[in-house]
């Protein structure tokens, strides 16, 4: 298959979304309505035409945004999911078992993380407070892919060692 070159220039759009309090100026009245993703949310938006410096400003946080969550997944939970998880509970559920297991398991944590060389438990200790690799490595004397790694083998050696409690 042939390589198809265009002479059209790329046309940006910034995604504008559309709640009761947006004000709509004339030019943009008659634009199309659409379901556009603004960050991690699915919002009614139009399309508002924009130079490639601007799209790429506007867009930069969503995709530094999208970006981590991609790097951390389902591991961050948010105040408004805790909240909610809490809200929902029953207040009377009391079960002494669990929380006796779970302090089995934070007992068992700490000893595990009390064995482990000082670079490690700085690594843990610092990705722990959300900073990110790269500051990480500069602050243990490593590469960022070199704190990656090591990080990847200590969530695997405190899984392998704590497995018993799961």
């Amino acid at each position: 298959m042939a390589n198809l070159q265009t002479n059209e220039k790329k046309r940006y759009f910034i995604p504008l979304e559309l709640t009761t309090e947006t004000i709509i100026t004339e030019p943009y009245k008659d634009c199309e309505v659409r379901w556009s993703k603004i960050g991690c949310r699915m919002v009614r938006t139009i399309l508002i035409p924009a130079t490639e410096e601007q799209y790429r400003a506007y867009m930069r946080p969503l995709w530094r945004e999208d970006k981590r969550q991609q790097r951390h997944g389902d591991a961050e939970v948010s105040a408004d999911k805790l909240r909610n998880k809490f809200e929902l509970e029953p207040e009377c559920d009391f079960d002494l078992e669990k929380i006796v297991l779970e302090k089995e398991f934070l007992i068992a944590l700490r000893r595990e993380l009390a064995a482990l060389q000082d670079i490690d438990r700085t690594i843990l200790t610092m990705i722990a407070d959300g900073f990110s690799e790269a500051a990480v490595g500069e602050s243990v004397g490593l590469s960022q892919k070199a704190v990656n790694k090591r990080k990847h083998k200590l969530y695997v050696l405190l899984q392998d060692r704590l497995k018993d409690y799961r």
